[in-house]
């Protein structure tokens, strides 16, 4: 059996499905270098798999970002192999990409998203435009909006092959929207106490989120609703934003494989970022058939709302407090929520893999 190698940082759920339904096909090994994340949870990353063989790469005080060497004897090792790099950026990936263009290495990179929304540096902007240019030969990217802007960055149109991100499988999809009834059921399995719509954030408290402007839009939302965000414990910071009102509700960590039936027991889902390289969270609410609102400096929502949700301008507190109300109007939340099961269909790990596999099929092919 063909084999895929595949050097990535970490083992998030998401990826380590995504490499899963690749060992459907070829056999699959993933080094990665590092077992935490400095956003997230350490309790969210895996450690190995069932299906594909996992091995560290060389980080042995666990360091945020790490330049692992044994990277370069890897990639001699499985020179006849088909070495996928997931990602540009991290600094073990650059020297392996390096390698494989001195040695004449073809390789694939899988890119998931960009910053937008974060502050410009021309520096890291010219090395970002020759690692992308100069060598990566062939891309999967996340969606269109990512593809235009590897173009701009100077990658080859033809070298690049979108595939849909998702973190979702199609049997996590619901067939059509809850009803009230059912999500009321929920609230009193999960102990949410509001009867009122529920709108939800989920993430950890990081600045780059702007659980502040969610806060503060809900707190002025003419629409009698309840904010729950889910993710982590709050600093005093925003628990002093929260003063003066019974609208907002924090909800600590919850395993990845339980946080379906709290979307699945609101009814809005925002998603307020400053940036996200591409932001997952949106996937699995549209997964379960919410209405979505996104800043727009996050990529999933510029690929995924279209007709199901707003997208505002990021840091407009105004225009997100109206797009709540909006989203919250019953006969806009029934039709938005229909709208995302649709889009969820064509955003899912088994057609991320099926649009993959005719590119990878070629290469072992050796046509590309």
């Amino acid at each position: 059996m063909d084999k895929i190698i595949i050097i990535t940082s970490n083992i998030a759920p998401y990826r380590l499905r995504w490499c899963e339904e690749l060992s459907e096909h070829y056999e699959v090994v993933i080094y990665y270098t590092k077992d935490k994340e400095k956003d997230r949870d350490r309790r969210f990353l895996k450690h190995g798999s069932r299906k594909c063989k996992v091995v560290k790469l060389n980080n042995k005080n666990d360091r945020p970002e790490p330049l692992c060497l044994d990277v370069l004897p890897v990639i001699r090792r499985h020179r006849k192999d088909l070495i996928l790099f997931d990602g540009y950026g991290p600094i073990t990936n650059i020297l392996g990409l390096v390698y494989c263009k001195l040695i004449g290495k073809k390789v694939i990179v899988n890119v998931d998203g960009y910053a937008l929304g974060e502050k410009r540096s021309v520096l890291k902007d010219r090395l970002k435009n020759w690692i992308i240019s100069r060598l990566c030969p062939i891309i999967f990217c996340s969606s269109e909006v990512t593809k235009q802007h590897l173009i701009s960055c100077g990658a080859r149109e033809e070298n690049i092959h979108v595939h849909n991100f998702s973190s979702v499988d199609k049997a996590r999809i619901l067939d059509k929207p809850l009803s009230e009834k059912e999500k009321l059921h929920l609230r009193e399995k999960l102990k949410i106490e509001s009867r009122k719509p529920v709108v939800l954030g989920v993430g950890q408290f990081i600045p780059r989120k702007r659980f502040e402007d969610l806060i503060a839009a809900v707190r002025t939302c003419k629409t009698d609703c309840d904010l729950y965000i889910l993710g982590g414990k709050p600093d005093d910071r925003y628990l002093q934003l929260t003063q003066g009102t019974d609208r907002v509700h924090f909800i600590d960590f919850v395993p990845p494989e339980e946080v379906d039936d709290y979307y699945r027991a609101s009814d809005l889902f925002v998603l307020s970022s400053q940036t996200d390289v591409w932001g997952l969270v949106l996937n699995e609410a549209v997964a379960n058939g919410l209405p979505v609102i996104s800043s727009d400096h996050c990529i999933a929502g510029l690929s995924m709302i279209e007709g199901n949700g707003i997208v505002y301008e990021t840091g407009n507190i105004e225009k997100l407090t109206e797009a709540i109300d909006t989203c919250l109007l019953p006969e806009n939340k029934k039709r938005m929520s229909r709208r995302s099961l649709d889009i969820a269909r064509a955003y899912n790990i088994e057609s991320m893999v099926e649009r993959q596999l005719p590119v990878i099929q070629q290469y072992f092919q050796n046509k590309l």
